[in-house]
């Protein structure tokens, strides 16, 4: 009779000491951020490649664009690319193009090779400093000052064709920042980046000129932008300034304001993954950087430091999600002067 208890006795230990040890695993976390120095100290714009895995970075002081994959590692430096100031991506990732702003020519280069394909002249000094890609055309926005002005490049047939002078003169106070989706065909949306009366002007140009569909001066107050950034079907549009502090969203066909994200000074830079989730990021050298948010939602689900108490800024423009929205890539600026590349898993 004793031996049938002994047993039940020491199952249920065994039993007690295996539910002990469950309790005991450690539950995965969310691994955190991974840095890495670049061998640039500025930057320009970044542009993501779905197909290649790929992460292009444009740099108009050494005129080169970096090219890293995707976890930070950096693998070719694409040289010989005049003030490279902004980038666009083919839709089928198979051409990068590059705004030359030094080199008054836009450059084409094939992502599987790194090598240019063609270079397209824009005319003597018009610096070509913002680029976006609507359909088969390539518009760019070119001058300095009162002079500047929008002009495009028509990709299609055996010649492509540059045409210049597409807007009113003195319609913008320096090259504007251009914005572009597929998911808004025919539309071109333009922002001034260099006076403080900050217009936002929405382009039907499916004519292959532009025409003023809704513009606003200083929508919802703001000044100084800084960045552009589109929802995922591109009914809303998020224009980032330094003031007011806060990450404010319009809708796109009227710019009416929709929605303000609350974050802090001074709102540098913007980017909205596949699924929606907005980064809010902020120019905060000594507390938070980036504030993600749900659409719609008035509070963060997450705050993030990106390298506390170093002094470290977030770079105007410096945030891009990886296509499938599983990756946040940011880039952050020290003194001295070491930019710095930031992959954040979410």
């Amino acid at each position: 009779m004793r031996r049938p208890r002994f047993r039940a006795l020491f199952g249920a230990l065994a039993l007690l000491l295996l539910s002990m040890a469950g309790a005991a695993t450690p539950v995965s976390a969310t691994p955190g951020p991974t840095s890495t120095v670049l061998p640039i100290t500025w930057h320009a714009d970044m542009a993501v490649d779905a197909v290649h895995h790929r992460l292009y970075i444009a740099d108009i002081v050494t005129s080169s664009v970096l090219v890293t994959d995707f976890d930070g590692t950096v693998l070719k430096t694409l040289t010989n690319k005049p003030g490279a100031a902004d980038l666009a991506l083919s839709p089928d990732s198979r051409t990068l193009y590059v705004a030359l702003s030094g080199g008054d020519a836009i450059a084409a280069v094939d992502t599987g090779t790194y090598r240019e394909r063609s270079r397209y002249g824009t005319g003597t000094g018009t610096a070509p400093r913002r680029v976006a890609l609507v359909g088969d055309t390539l518009w760019f926005s070119y001058g300095a000052d009162w002079d500047s002005n929008i002009g495009s490049l028509s990709l299609t047939g055996a010649t492509p064709k540059v045409r210049l002078a597409q807007v009113p003169e003195s319609t913008w106070g320096g090259p504007p920042m251009l914005l572009s989706s597929p998911s808004a065909p025919g539309t071109l949306v333009a922002a001034e980046q260099y006076v403080s009366s900050s217009t936002v002007t929405v382009y039907d140009v499916t004519s292959g000129k532009p025409v003023v569909k809704t513009t606003q001066d200083n929508p919802g107050g703001i000044g100084s932008i800084w960045d552009l950034a589109f929802s995922p079907d591109a009914s809303t549009l998020f224009v980032v300034g330094g003031a007011p502090y806060n990450h404010l969203a319009f809708r796109l066909r009227d710019l009416a304001l929709v929605h303000t994200y609350p974050t802090t000074t001074y709102p540098t830079a913007a980017s909205v993954s596949v699924t929606g989730e907005i980064a809010a990021g902020v120019d905060n050298a000594y507390g938070q950087d980036i504030y993600l948010f749900r659409p719609g939602a008035d509070t963060p689900s997450r705050i993030i430091d990106l390298a506390p108490g170093t002094g470290s800024e977030l770079r105007p423009h410096g945030l891009i999600w990886s296509p499938d929205g599983s990756r946040l890539f940011a880039l952050t600026r020290d003194d001295p002067a070491t930019l710095v590349l930031h992959v954040i898993p979410t």
